[in-house]
């Protein structure tokens, strides 16, 4: 009679180690750092959180987003946002004042650098972006770049 059951408990719980390994492999672009303290390189200004979700959700360059960090974004609440390649950077206002944002140059980019804790990251599923949330910012440095206009 234990026999009778062995088998079918067998491939159950191999169904759900399969389930577990595919849903912890879906996304191979997004490594997890929470934890980590990681450096950023990011372009000046920041956005809100909601607008940035919203483009998200509409423009076409994000086609193809995945829902699940969408959703994880949304449930983070009044945040700020900065861009750099290929990563999206949250975090609450007051870490993001840490960083200066009135230089007004033109023909040229403007790139802060910063560290910070990374308290939970996910894979955006567009163009290898990763999603950070951060902490404990410490701003490093201010890079002007021109773009060879001027």
């Amino acid at each position: 009679m234990n026999n009778k059951w062995a088998i079918p408990l067998v491939i159950i719980f191999a169904v759900l180690f399969v389930l577990v390994v595919a849903y912890i492999d879906d996304n191979p672009d997004a490594i997890d750092h929470s934890g980590e303290r990681m450096s950023f390189n990011v372009s000046s200004g920041s956005s809100d959180l909601t607008k940035v979700i919203k483009n998200i959700k509409t423009l076409p360059y994000y086609e193809g987003y995945d829902e699940g960090t969408v959703d994880w974004m949304e449930s983070l609440g009044n945040k700020q946002v900065v861009f750099g390649d290929d990563a999206i950077v949250i975090m609450d206002g007051f870490e993001a004042m840490k960083i200066p944002y009135d230089v007004d140059v033109t023909d040229a980019y403007v790139y802060n650098y910063f560290t910070a804790n990374v308290v939970e990251n996910h894979g955006l599923g567009v163009e290898h972006t990763t999603v950070y949330y951060v902490k404990n910012i410490k701003f490093t440095g201010q890079e002007i770049v021109g773009n060879g206009l001027a």
